[in-house]
């Protein structure tokens, strides 16, 4: 299939179908769709669709809007505490930032330089290959842990098109990523720093075919140009597209039921309001979508998907830097552990630079029901103990736990070995007259960009319907 398309094309074709249809007999106060979930899937379709003649309104559970991009704007710093990073593929979501004039500065990688903790005993990575601590073998040795993956992965995907982990996946073998690692050699030590690195807790549970997917991305947008952060922070994506808007946004109404018939669909909300419209377009993560009752009920195997795509887990805590701790141990700015630090990176951001503390899969075990209150005070005790120059150099600024918040539970879906094969995109497909989006059923894009992808590609087959 074609990687490109005219957005613009095919939606001007489907705006001008349906105004060569009768119109209505007479116009009620209903929107013709219901869009629930205002981040950038929801917003995105929103905005296709109210481009093409229809009225739409936009209902979201929490306080505000953006979903899973968040930037602290009321902190020091600004810290971006959900998806920021542009990848210079992104074509949607560039489009966005030029229609309203929003500027972006290159992220600043080449500025992050690591000290390691490895067993408890912390180093430069130049001492890392010599290191008692350094239990690997051979010419594992001499990797720096958060690049041993590159050592059991082909530098080829070997998919052709970023949609081959689809097409695929019912010829090719799809092995966990425990099993991929070991049958290419990993040992006990090479695994357990191997785990660092995945989405899921246990490697045994995630796709090594997810992987080849996300390695595929890579491989397409490499040499294309910088990933870059929007100045004022990534929010202001997200608030530019709903004040684009004609139709209301409907905040603080999580919805708990959507039920739906051949002609209509209604939402009802656990704040006791309810809305009515042709049709509904759900962009919320699965991972909150099978708390929601929806009657008739999807077809078992779609069900079955929605309730068992995975999700990983994470949460951040943000540093104000009060004095360069770095230059009192000698070693990089940022941290990598195997230990309960997880991940302590020096960052640079167009609204400031902190210490993001990212601690994710199995690091983030003891922080799912967690408060912020008890993720700061935690965080800021396992970042003394693995970098005891940090103590009264740093000063905490937020947390954001996407594990316990009930609106994502979690931060990006992924795939179990074998979902791919029985499931395929399943959970993208309209039942009825109610249509699902959201970053777990792209099929080209990932994050941000996969986003926009499903709210553009459900916008387009509502569309298709008028």
């Amino acid at each position: 299939m074609s990687l490109r398309f005219s957005r613009r094309a095919a939606l001007a074709a489907s705006a001008a179908a349906a105004m060569s249809r009768p119109a209505r007999a007479a116009r009620t106060a209903d929107p013709d769709v219901l869009v629930i979930g205002a981040g950038l899937s929801g917003l995105h379709a929103a905005q296709l669709l109210e481009e093409a003649g229809l009225r739409v309104k936009v209902i979201e559970a929490s306080a505000r809007l953006g979903g899973r991009v968040r930037t602290l704007m009321d902190k020091p710093h600004t810290p971006e505490s959900g998806g920021s990073e542009v990848g210079p593929m992104y074509a949607r979501v560039l489009d966005q930032i030029q229609r309203f004039g929003l500027e972006t500065r290159a992220w600043q990688a080449e500025k992050l330089e690591f000290a390691l903790n490895v067993g408890g005993a912390l180093m430069s990575p130049k001492d890392w290959p010599n290191a008692p601590q350094n239990k690997l073998s051979g010419a594992l040795r001499n990797l720096p842990p958060m690049a041993l993956a590159s050592a059991f992965v082909p530098k080829d995907s070997g998919l052709a098109e970023l949609d081959s982990w689809l097409e695929e996946a019912s010829t090719l073998p799809d092995p966990s990523l425990y099993e991929l690692y070991t049958t290419k050699g990993a040992d006990e030590a090479a695994v357990g720093l191997l785990a660092r690195l995945a989405q899921a807790d246990d490697l045994k549970n995630e796709s090594s075919l997810w992987g080849r997917r996300s390695q595929k991305l890579l491989e397409w947008s490499r040499g294309r140009g910088p990933f870059n952060h929007v100045v004022g922070g990534m929010s202001r994506v997200p608030m530019a597209m709903a004040a684009s808007l004609k139709g209301d946004i409907i905040l603080n109404s999580a919805v708990e039921r959507i039920t739906a018939d051949k002609n209509s669909a209604r939402v009802k909300c656990t704040n006791g309001r309810s809305f009515k419209a042709k049709y509904v377009l759900c962009t919320v993560p699965a991972s909150v979508l099978r708390g929601i009752a929806i009657e008739p009920g999807l077809p078992a195997l779609q069900a079955e998907a929605v309730a068992s795509i995975p999700y990983g887990q994470a949460t951040s805590v943000f540093f104000e830097i009060k004095d360069k701790f770095w230059e009192a141990d000698g070693l990089g700015s940022s941290l990598w552990t195997d230990g309960a630090a997880g991940r302590a990176y020096n960052w640079f951001i167009p609204g400031g630079n902190y210490i993001w503390m990212y601690l994710a899969g199995r690091t983030n075990i003891p922080l799912r029901a967690a408060t912020d209150a008890d993720v700061i005070a935690y965080a800021t005790a396992e970042l003394h103990k693995a970098r005891p120059s940090t103590k009264d150099k740093v000063k905490p600024i937020a947390a954001m736990n996407w594990s316990a918040n009930p609106w994502s539970r979690g931060t990006f879906a992924y795939r179990a070995p074998g979902q791919i094969a029985k499931y395929g995109n399943i959970a993208a497909a309209s039942h009825g007259n109610v249509h699902f989006a959201g970053e777990h059923t792209a099929v080209l894009q990932s994050g941000l960009e996969g986003a926009m992808e499903s709210g553009e590609r459900a916008a387009l087959e509502i569309l298709g319907r008028v």
